[in-house]
């Protein structure tokens, strides 16, 4: 008898504090036809932002990333998330490297784009720029991917 109270309390435990994921859909365009596309979904301002042209995203940073494909100058990527505020950051890797690559300066070489189609100057976008509520009234968006 305990045992089945013991495990109906922890089965109500995990319903009531389980967050129901549903489907995020992000639409991309690019300039070029074709191509790998990779994003990522930020849930915390601190880590938005610190991955700089030519280095690898720290996993840590990121809630969720996906990679996708671009042909005929549009893709699509979804995501399993929890209804909530998001940012998303993308990039067209052309070279297939993982990375966005940049030149000497650091410039992105690459297309890129967040979410609400923001842009930075001489950096990324304010977070309160890119950032999207994902509701019920609100399961997909467009990010344009450009480059410099």
């Amino acid at each position: 008898m305990i045992k089945k109270q013991v495990f109906f309390l922890f089965f109500f435990f995990l319903i009531v504090n389980s967050s129901k994921a549903e489907i995020l859909t992000v639409e991309v365009t690019s300039e070029h036809k074709d191509g790998p596309v990779l994003l990522a979904v930020y849930d915390k301002q601190e880590y938005f932002g610190k991955t700089k042209a030519n280095q690898k995203a720290n996993p840590k940073h990121i809630l969720l990333g996906a990679k996708g494909l671009i042909s005929n100058y549009k893709g699509k990527v979804t995501f399993d998330l929890p209804y909530g505020n998001y940012v998303i950051a993308g990039i067209h890797d052309l070279d297939n490297n993982g990375l966005l690559t940049g030149n000497f300066l650091g410039m992105p070489k690459e297309p890129f784009g967040f979410s609400n189609n923001k842009r930075g100057n001489f950096g990324p976008p304010k977070w309160e720029d890119v950032l999207i509520k994902f509701n019920k009234n609100n399961k997909k968006i467009l990010i344009n991917l450009k480059g410099i």
